[in-house]
């Protein structure tokens, strides 16, 4: 038992291995994002999203901001999980970029589907003192 809270300790530790508190916060609020995709809170999403959003799925389609939200409104696309496996953040000035991997469990159309993903989401700020918007998210497939 020792053992096996050694290694989750360790894991856990080179999860965030070279992150500052600032990009561990990041990494943090990305994934509250995933958590509202999956909780359906689009007034949470609607806030986070800055209002020139792009997101560009795996199939290779893009949507702006108003059309991802109504996409997820609708229920035609639903997170039913979403479970990030690594991530990292870069911050640089007012723009920092959260990069990953995880195992996002989806609805399209009525069709449910599992899928290892990449990700990439780009966040801006206007100033240090204020929130960060997501700007840009780009997922790609990693295998099935």
């Amino acid at each position: 038992m020792k053992f096996y809270l050694l290694a989750v300790t360790v894991l856990l530790c080179f999860k965030s291995f070279g992150q500052s508190p600032a990009e561990a916060a990041l990494i943090k609020l990305s994934e509250k994002v995933f958590e509202w995709e999956v909780q359906d809170k689009i007034d949470s999403l609607q806030t986070i999203f800055h209002d020139k959003f792009i997101v560009v799925s795996a199939d290779g389609s893009s949507q702006r901001k108003t059309d991802y939200l109504q996409r997820l409104r609708s229920g035609d696309f639903v997170h039913n999980s979403i479970e990030v496996e690594e991530s990292m953040a870069i911050i640089a000035g007012n723009t920092a970029t959260v990069a990953g991997k995880g195992k996002f469990d989806v609805t399209i159309s009525g069709n449910k589907i599992s899928l290892r993903l990449s990700y990439i989401e780009v966040f801006t700020r206007t100033s240090a003192n204020k929130p960060w918007k997501i700007v840009a998210m780009k997922a790609s497939v990693l295998d099935k």
